[in-house]
């Protein structure tokens, strides 16, 4: 008889122990449904628990580290407005004393005037793209994410730069539709081109490749220039870096406003050398981005 009462004693401390642990993962179901769903911004608060078990403890980290990262970001965000409108104002002041300097210099008859024109117009270039970079890393512009044809994208914008490089060949392979910001991701496959043609010889060719999978594009721009050193590859998206040999008469900003391009749109991009010469690597996720 005391064999069935203890019997019966360790099966109810089983049974027991059976029912806690399926709460527990049930619990612990819901926090990481919770967690998952606030990262791809679906979710609301995590609530916190009042228990005192482990499972509480780890609920009530989480809610806590979405407080914190809500905080940050609003900080962030406060920092980033002020970074823009610093970037407005500065682009303001220097407008002005730069169209007046040309003007003098145009009106001047220096046997210097083209040079000193050449160099204000090469001062109001590096001005712009510095500051369109430092607008675009404050998130001072909006991004409209809609559905584009990315191999339609690539051909218009090569249009645009055809006629500069009317030697160069580019030759595109592939097939892809994303959600993006067309404009600004014109303008980064806009730079990538037009690195790729200054970088190789009068009958160069660029290939882009565009490869579509459940979750991600994968596109890569390879230019037949024979690729750059090794020591110059983990700088290039650097501001103002010049790689050995590179044409002085650029702003040393083109590749860094590619990579905070494709920053916004959640990507990544990295540099090597590959069979031909410098190639680009790009892998944009397949999702229904959120427009800022």
């Amino acid at each position: 008889m005391v064999r069935y009462v203890i019997a019966g004693i360790l099966l109810l401390a089983l049974a027991g122990a059976f029912i806690r642990r399926r709460l527990d993962m049930r619990r612990l179901d819901r926090l990481s449904g919770g967690m998952e769903n606030y990262l791809t911004g679906h979710g609301g608060r995590l609530p916190l628990s009042l228990k005192e078990d482990r499972i509480a403890r780890v609920e009530n980290a989480a809610a806590e580290m979405q407080n914190r990262i809500e905080v940050a970001e609003e900080r962030y965000r406060l920092e980033a407005g002020r970074t823009s409108n610093l970037t407005a104002d500065i682009s303001h002041q220097l407008k002005t004393p730069l169209a007046s300097l040309r003007l003098f210099c145009e009106m001047d008859s220096s046997p210097h005037c083209e040079q000193q024109i050449s160099q204000i117009e090469r001062m109001e270039t590096l001005i712009s793209s510095l500051l369109r970079l430092e607008k675009l890393c404050a998130d001072g512009y909006e991004f409209i994410f809609e559905s584009c044809d990315i191999r339609r994208l690539i051909e218009l914008a090569w249009q645009q730069l055809q006629p500069l490089w009317p030697d160069r060949t580019l030759v595109l392979d592939g097939e892809a539709t994303i959600r993006c910001d067309e404009k600004w991701l014109s303008e980064a496959f806009r730079n990538l081109m037009k690195n790729a043609c200054e970088h190789t010889t009068e009958d160069g060719m660029i290939f882009i490749t565009l490869e579509q999978t459940d979750r991600t594009l994968h596109c890569t721009v390879e230019d037949d220039g024979g690729g750059a050193k090794p020591k110059d590859l983990p700088h290039l998206f650097e501001r103002f870096y010049r790689a050995e040999g590179q044409s002085p008469q650029g702003a040393g900003l083109g590749l860094a406003i590619v990579k905070e391009i494709i920053f916004r749109h959640h990507g990544h991009i990295t540099a090597e050398n590959g069979a031909r010469g410098l190639k680009f690597t790009i892998s944009l996720p397949l999702m229904d981005l959120v427009s800022k």
